[in-house]
């Protein structure tokens, strides 16, 4: 009975935690709309990349910045230090994953 009550709470917390994931991606993406940045990520970004694609990547904030700057540096890209600095600044507001939470490792019972 007891572990049919733990998997039952642990079931619900983990699907508030999916609807809250979800909930939080709408909302940046809503605000994202009001972003002054956002031409210049569609202009110099979205001409390569699509937005999914850049979802799917799960980008760190230290590899969105290897990320920018590496494509600052192609041929053709036409992104200046401080373009690369406005998409690297969209890109931490609006597609940053945040870092894992460290492992605490738990007691063997």
């Amino acid at each position: 009975m007891k572990k049919l009550m733990a998997t039952m709470i642990c079931s619900v917390s983990l699907l508030f935690l999916l609807g809250l994931v979800i909930t939080m991606t709408q909302a940046k993406e809503d605000a994202s709309k009001d972003d002054p940045h956002k031409k210049l990520f569609e202009t110099k970004c979205q001409q390569c990349h699509s937005v999914e694609r850049i979802k799917e990547a799960h980008l760190t904030g230290e590899k969105a910045k290897e990320t920018v700057e590496k494509m600052r540096k192609k041929e053709g890209a036409n992104i200046s230090k401080e373009d690369a600095e406005s998409i690297y600044n969209y890109l931490g507001n609006y597609f940053v994953v945040p870092p894992s939470p460290p492992v605490v490792p738990v007691a063997p019972r």
